[in-house]
């Protein structure tokens, strides 16, 4: 894996872990946030599994 692709995994780990942390804050009561937090988890592990990777 290319360091520019662990990067980019980093990052979106980190979104995760933040809009995670930002749920847990408001007792998960935000449907667009849960929206974002289901769409980045997908976008991570389309791109970690990703033939490229």
């Amino acid at each position: 894996m290319h360091c520019d692709d662990k990067r980019t995994l980093f990052v979106l780990k980190q979104g995760i872990e933040d809009t995670w942390d930002e749920l847990k804050k408001i007792d998960f009561d935000d449907k667009d946030l849960i929206k974002k937090l289901s769409e980045d988890i997908q976008e991570y592990f389309e791109y970690k599994n990703s033939p490229s990777n």
